[in-house]
C-alpha cells in the first residue's frame, strides 16, 4: 500500500507541475488582446558610456493595454533592431550603435522582488500592462 500512495502523489506532483508551467509559458508568450484602456508605462534609455553626460531619459508613455515595450520604446526613440525567435533585438537606440563586446539590455522592472531583471524576451515580446516600467541599457 505505501509504494502505491508514493507512486500516486509522485504522479500528482509531475502533473501539477506540468500544469504550473503550462500556464507560465502562457501567461508570459501569449500576446493578451489589446484594448481601448490607456496606461501609462515608465520607460528608460539609460546609455552608459556612450553618452557620458546626460546619459539617461525617462518618458513616461501612454498606449494601450496589451502593447508591446517595442511600441512604448517606439514613440520616444528610433530604434535599430534585428528580429530573432525571441522576439527583437536591439543594436542601436537614437544613432548610438551597439560596440561589441557590450550591447543594449532589456530589462523589466518586476514589482514582487523590487528589482530590475534582465528579460528574456525581446522588446516586440514583453507585454505591458497598468504597472509596467521597462528599460534599455547599454551595457557599456
Amino acid at each position: 500500500m505505501k509504494k502505491s500512495k508514493i507512486i500516486f502523489l509522485s504522479i500528482a506532483l509531475i502533473i501539477i507541475t506540468i500544469i504550473s508551467v503550462a500556464l507560465t509559458f502562457h501567461l508570459k508568450n501569449v500576446k493578451p488582446i489589446e484594448n481601448d484602456e490607456e496606461i501609462v508605462v515608465l520607460t528608460i534609455i539609460y546609455y552608459g558610456s556612450l553618452k557620458p553626460i546626460n546619459n539617461t531619459e525617462e518618458y513616461n508613455v501612454t498606449v494601450s493595454m496589451g502593447s508591446s515595450a517595442l511600441t512604448a520604446f517606439s514613440l520616444v526613440a528610433d530604434l535599430e533592431l534585428t528580429n530573432y525567435s525571441f522576439g527583437s533585438y536591439v543594436k542601436s537606440v537614437n544613432g548610438y550603435s551597439e560596440e561589441l563586446p557590450n550591447y543594449w539590455a532589456f530589462y523589466h522592472y518586476n514589482i514582487q522582488t523590487d528589482e530590475w531583471q534582465h528579460s528574456s524576451y525581446g522588446i516586440s515580446n514583453y507585454y505591458l500592462d497598468e504597472n509596467s516600467k521597462v528599460k534599455l541599457q547599454y551595457t557599456g
